[in-house]
């Protein structure tokens, strides 16, 4: 990681938050600003305050100085970044990882959940969505290190995949076969399993198979349809899975959002359900609460895929990380500073 970020020395930054205590919050702040107008400008001063949290007063001192180093300007339309501006966001955040000692929150991380690894990025995706573009970033530089040409790589839908996809670089993989971890047929169109393998495929000009079926399709009717070629293709390959990046979201919210029932749900909470991944409900400890209904990678394949990549970011979702952390040991995970610490304390507790 040392290469990627800024040359700070240790010393000057153990210095600095003696003398300077609130140099990092300041950082931090002037981050979460700049990193907000990249995502959403150009943009109102009132929308910025209401997606920082934070007074107008406070959005318009701030903006008044960042205006004044050039990093800003503020349009009829908005407020949009300087090609300065956008130039210093990567390095304001390798400060960022820097000042708030996240190399060792990472390590902290591989000790208390058994991971192979832990990429932690600085901020809160809950109040910049920004955020979720970085971790889309680390991801998917992680994964130009861990792929091979012939693999299978698998996804599921969802905003923290979808973000993988859209921040991948192009390259060659042509012997490379990616398919959807999931059913591709759900609410949400641009973050459906298999858009996000469609755009994952275009960019590594890879092969690739789409499964055209509903999530949560009826067990008969999927008996009498695994025998299509299209549909079986992508079934045989779940079983050769060598690379798997999956979201995690909370079980209360997900279980609403798929339209489960209210008795159903109240279930799920009282077996200790707080997250849900891939299909699979499960508690606090890694014990599966509720096994898959859907179509796609079951527990089993997911135990013998060597290389998982588990996304996921916000304090809310601590307890969801921490569960599916501990269904098997050795996951990469990727998340944000804000669950990583909340992590730390519970583990700590």
């Amino acid at each position: 990681m040392a290469d990627n970020h800024l040359e700070i020395s240790r010393k000057l930054v153990d210095l600095q938050r003696l003398v300077v205590p609130e140099i990092s919050a300041l950082i931090e702040l002037r981050y979460d600003i700049l990193s907000t107008i990249k995502s959403e400008g150009p943009v109102g001063r009132r929308n910025l305050a209401f997606t920082l949290d934070m007074s107008e007063r406070q959005i318009r001192n701030e903006i008044e100085f960042l205006q004044e180093q050039k990093l800003i300007d503020v349009e009829r339309q908005g407020v949009i970044l300087t090609e300065l501006g956008d130039s210093i966001i990567e390095d304001m955040k390798s400060m960022l990882y820097t000042y708030n000692g996240i190399e060792q929150l990472e390590s902290t991380l591989c000790k208390l959940l058994n991971l192979n690894k832990a990429i932690v990025c600085p901020g809160n995706v809950d109040k910049n969505y920004q955020v979720i573009n970085f971790m889309g970033k680390s991801a998917a530089d992680y994964l130009m290190t861990v792929l091979k040409y012939q693999d299978v790589l698998a996804l599921t839908g969802g905003v923290s995949t979808a973000a993988v996809a859209d921040q991948m670089k192009d390259a060659l993989y042509p012997d490379l076969y990616i398919i959807p971890a999931r059913g591709g047929i759900g609410k949400s169109h641009a973050t459906q399993a298999n858009n996000v393998v469609a755009e994952m495929a275009l960019k590594l000009h890879a092969k690739y198979e789409l499964l055209h079926l509903p999530d949560n399709i009826d067990v008969h009717l999927l008996d009498a349809l695994k025998d299509y070629p299209e549909i079986k293709r992508v079934f045989d390959k779940m079983e050769h899975i060598d690379v798997f990046i999956f979201g995690v979201g909370r079980a209360d919210v997900l279980s609403e959002w798929r339209n489960v029932s209210l008795e159903e749900r109240q279930a799920l909470i009282e077996a200790g359900a707080v997250g849900e991944a891939f299909g699979y409900y499960f508690d606090y400890n890694g014990r599966i609460v509720k096994p898959s209904s859907t179509i796609g990678v079951d527990i089993d394949d997911y135990k013998n895929i060597p290389e998982k990549i588990a996304i996921a970011g916000g304090e809310e979702k601590a307890d969801a990380i921490i569960g599916v952390c501990r269904l098997q040991s050795g996951v990469t995970l990727i998340t944000d500073e804000s669950a990583a610490k909340k992590i730390v304390r519970q583990l700590n507790k």
